[in-house]
């Protein structure tokens, strides 16, 4: 008999061979019904370990899931600051979707089902739809975090593995016109003012303005050092423009301390995080409609126009291949008609 009782126990008792060698020990089960399905269930659990199979550990919630994931991510993306940054936003919000459930319960379908939640979500800054890229990131960190469960035997096999990402719209850049600058320039406050001159004298990401140090910029030899960026190829030399030049002057004799652009423009203060409020703020007046970071595709688009070979763009603007350079540089329709013009005056004087 596989189960039995002791003499003074009130728990019943398992006892059978396997392999060759007794397995003998309680149940901790005084309802006979169950201690057959423990004694059934850890029958099945030697079994699987005589093929190979590990049996699996036991499973967290998710959210304790995500929790363990960032106080991972937090170590290993400790140099890459925006890395952990972005795991963070998208962790809370997968947080938010599945909650408190084992995530041994998560199946394929709940994650196709949070991809369409998301994807009728809006933006409390834009009021617009949630971005297909902002999906496919958070569905990215989702897929991160449940490969780590399956890595530490928690999971068999990943309910996100097979479920793909959506397919990207083409970004809806905006090029800033010259009237939009000058009347953007003389609404927006500071630093804002100086962050879009710099942004469109150099092409430099928000980020990276942000975050620029006295101990950065070299106005003698023209030009500042982009010293963390979120690529090997971000870091790189940026080279000033007058206009460029004179604001980060101006910003150098107005404040002491390291940071250039503080929070709140006040010296002393740690490297502003971000300026989208009052962007936001700006262009609502202005009944304009365009993103800061476009003041970087509007350099691309000026310096295509100017004639500048697009590897030495690439360069400029610290990506590692062309490809993502097209995705910024448009020229405009009046560039585009100018030079349709340009090749038939050509044609016409060679055919004389």
């Amino acid at each position: 008999m596989a189960l039995y009782k002791r003499p003074n126990s009130k728990f019943w008792w398992m006892k059978f061979t396997f392999d060759g060698e007794l397995v003998q020990q309680s149940t901790k089960c005084s309802n006979k019904r169950d201690a057959m399905q423990i004694e059934a269930a850890y029958r099945h659990e030697l079994a699987l370990g005589r093929i190979g199979i590990e049996p699996k550990a036991k499973a967290p919630t998710f959210t304790k899931a995500v929790e363990d994931f960032l106080v991972w991510s937090k170590i290993e993306h400790a140099e890459k600051s925006n890395t952990y940054k972005r795991y963070y936003f998208s962790g809370e919000l997968l947080k938010k979707y599945f909650g408190n459930v084992k995530v041994d319960k998560i199946q394929k379908k709940d994650v196709e089902d949070f991809i369409v939640w998301r994807s009728c979500q809006t933006s409390r800054k834009t009021k617009d739809f949630i971005t297909r890229e902002t999906i496919n990131n958070e569905l990215l960190t989702l897929k991160i975090i449940l490969k780590r469960l399956v890595e530490s035997r928690i999971l068999r096999d990943s309910p996100a593995r097979g479920v793909k990402q959506l397919k990207a719209n083409d970004r809806n850049f905006h090029v800033i016109t010259s009237d939009e600058e000058k009347l953007y320039l003389l609404a927006a406050p500071q630093p804002l003012q100086d962050v879009m001159v710099i942004m469109l004298e150099t092409g430099m990401r928000c980020g990276e303005v942000y975050r620029v140090r006295r101990s950065d910029v070299s106005l003698e030899k023209g030009f500042l050092q982009v010293v963390k960026g979120k690529t090997d190829s971000s870091i790189r030399q940026v080279h000033l423009s007058d206009r460029a030049r004179k604001v980060l002057q101006y910003r150098m004799e107005k404040f002491k301390g390291e940071n250039l652009f503080p929070q709140n423009d006040i010296d002393g203060r740690a490297a502003t995080l971000t300026l989208d409020r009052k962007h936001l703020e700006t262009i609502k007046t202005l009944k304009m409609k365009f993103r800061l970071y476009d003041a970087r595709h509007t350099f691309a688009s000026r310096a295509v126009e100017d004639g500048i070979d697009l590897l030495v763009l690439a360069s400029i603007l610290g990506h590692s291949n062309l490809k993502m350079v097209m995705r910024y540089a448009h020229p405009s329709e009046t560039f585009k008609a100018d030079a349709i013009r340009k090749m038939e005056s050509s044609k016409k004087a060679k055919a004389v």
